[in-house]
């Protein structure tokens, strides 16, 4: 690694010289904003040799920085050349942010990046501290790391569907309808999209262009007049080109989508933290409005179709978790972290629904399960073994809807330090399952409740505790959320989120215990005695057992134990009956009463 990343780093710093800088910006995103990078897209990873999915460069002339958060702090001390890069720890009272840093730190100089990588937000932000101490931000055409990346491989571009009617409940005209309404509460008569997934839900397509996200990458231009898709023209058949025209919509070449922009006079929203500086440059002859995305919260509220999809893909997502369990369990002596990950995909392959993982599988055995976001390779690959506890974290896409499940197992006997820290986590999860919470509620407010019971031994998770999904869409979506950042984003019914609280001991174990949520009414206004509400809970959408040789009954309240009982119950009447009869019985003494 020493090596390679050497000479980058020197070919980097000689096209610095020519352009005449002295610090350039390579974060961990594309022009689309999107979480997982087509391997063309993964600059940060080649430039620094650090694969993890947050992660930020700067490179100086003599000088080289990874900005990260505590989920990859030990990935990032592993994969990292301490030579060349310095691991700047993203954690209060660690690292500062990187415009702190710059301010501190780049008096008189010129710092420089893509525009098509930065967001008008972070320009702003970026920009302001660098003025304030002689410095200035500069606006690079092209990429400096796709100029020196010989094997550079191509952009994806494959074809795309239309997702039927029957899943998504909701035509692209009645979407385009309502967009249109809510623009013009904006004042804005147009709206420039870069965000895959809006444009994917939007149109009601789907692509196969970004790995585990069913996403197309395009653009997209929507006036009160016109909606114009700009992706690669092969991707669309005649057949739905035709389709599409019929609800009015243009079909452009992708690279069309700089000139019309240029092109466009009107009032333009853009969003200022997921769009791009390169747009907003783009619509200098326009008008731009800077507010969020109003499809953004109207992808987020699932409609009654989208849940009743969601439901239907934790069923078949539950029996394929039946029969991963039940067949670790006699067979787990021959397998691995890496032949484990491989056999949760192929079991749910057997559903003719699935069109493939959600996001790369964490299979964490021991060690590696104390890292949150552990990505299992031939390299690091082990054993199972029976001593100590296996995390596997997956999740699938079906064309009803998106799942992520999380389940923590002992294939041995566990000791008395994993059944109470298992035990902990459960508290955790169950505490933010069960409870209720008026209208207006954000997920800040809820976040502690998940934590308490870990407070209140001196421990902690340093993750979030709660994520949007997307119905056959992203694995994680805004904008609610759990965790102690500021959403400022009401929970509202129809709205599904995670809830995985958890533990990591490094060098020793980890647990995580994750459950998606449905946000359901529970209490109307006309049935609070005092007025207030509506009053909203939540609806477990995954289907499949906590395990039971972990937990402390004799640390469980009544309360919780009949929520873990009636959680069971309800996965036993839902999945049984489409199980073969050996793992009937299983799943049977599996979801028994504690």
């Amino acid at each position: 690694m020493t090596n390679s990343t050497t000479n980058r780093l020197t070919e980097l710093r000689n096209l610095m010289k020519k352009n005449e800088i002295d610090y350039y910006f390579i974060p961990a995103r594309d022009e689309h904003n999107d979480e997982y990078l087509p391997s063309c897209w993964e600059r940060r990873a080649f430039i620094s040799g650090f694969t993890g999915s947050a992660g930020d460069v700067l490179v100086g002339l003599d000088s080289a920085y990874l900005w990260t958060d505590p989920r990859y702090f030990i990935q990032a001390d592993e994969e990292l050349d301490k030579a060349n890069f310095q691991l700047m720890r993203q954690q209060q009272g660690m690292a500062a942010p990187i415009h702190d840093w710059l301010h501190k730190n780049a008096a008189h100089k010129r710092v420089a990046t893509d525009p098509k990588l930065i967001s008008p937000n972070e320009k702003k932000l970026w920009e302001a501290a660098l003025v304030d101490v002689g410095g200035s931000l500069v606006s690079l055409d092209g990429n400096l790391v796709d100029a020196l990346w010989d094997d550079q491989p191509a952009r994806e571009s494959n074809p795309i569907i239309l997702l039927d009617e029957q899943y998504n409940g909701q035509s692209t005209e009645q979407k385009l309808t309502a967009l249109r309404a809510a623009l013009a509460k904006h004042d804005a008569t147009a709206h420039a999209l870069n965000l895959l997934d809006a444009i994917a839900w939007l149109f009601n397509i789907r692509g196969t262009d970004i790995e585990y996200n069913p996403l197309a990458i395009s653009y997209a231009l929507i006036t009160q007049e016109n909606a114009t898709l700009f992706i690669n023209e092969h991707q669309v058949s005649d057949a739905i080109k035709s389709l599409l025209t019929a609800q009015g919509i243009t079909i452009q070449p992708y690279e069309d989508f700089a000139s019309a922009l240029r092109n466009n006079k009107q009032t333009t929203l853009i969003e200022s933290t997921t769009a791009s500086w390169w747009m907003e440059q783009n619509l200098a002859g326009s008008t731009v409005v800077h507010e969020p995305s109003p499809i953004t919260l109207m992808k987020a509220v699932k409609n009654s179709t989208e849940q009743q999809g969601m439901r239907e893909a934790h069923r078949r997502d539950g029996l394929a978790l039946c029969h991963l369990f039940h067949w670790l369990r006699a067979n787990w002596r021959d397998q691995t972290e890496l032949s484990v990950a491989d056999k949760v995909t192929e079991l749910r392959a057997k559903d003719d629904h699935f069109r493939g993982p959600s996001f790369s599988t964490i299979s964490a055995y021991a060690a590696h399960g104390a890292i949150p976001h552990y990505f299992v390779t031939p390299a690091s690959d082990i054993a199972l073994g029976d001593d100590t506890l296996f995390l596997i974290d997956s999740g699938g896409q079906y064309f009803e809807g998106t799942t992520d499940v999380t389940r923590v197992v002992h294939l041995g006997t566990p000791s008395a330090d994993h059944i109470h820290h298992y035990t902990l986590v459960l508290k955790g999860h169950l505490a933010l399952r069960g409870t209720l919470f008026p209208h207006g509620t954000c997920g800040e407010q809820l976040n502690a409740l998940a934590h308490r019971p870990m407070w209140n031994e001196g421990l902690d998770f340093g993750h979030g505790t709660g994520h949007g999904v997307g119905c056959y869409l992203c694995v994680h979506e805004g904008p609610q959320r759990i965790s102690g950042a500021y959403t400022h984003a009401p929970l509202v019914p129809g709205m599904i989120v995670s809830n995985e609280p958890g533990l990591y001991f490094e060098g020793k174990h980890g647990i995580r215990i994750e459950n998606l949520l449905l946000i359901v009414e529970k209490i109307s206004v006309k049935d609070s005695e005092t007025g207030h509400g509506p009053f909203y809970g939540f609806e477990d959408l995954t289907l499949y057992p906590y395990e039971r040789a972990l937990i402390d009954k004799n640390s469980l309240s009544s309360q919780e134990i009949d929520q873990v009982n009636n959680y069971h119950e309800r996965v036993y009447a839902t999945l049984h009956n489409d199980l073969p009869k050996e793992i009937q019985n299983w799943l049977k003494s599996a979801t028994a009463p504690l």
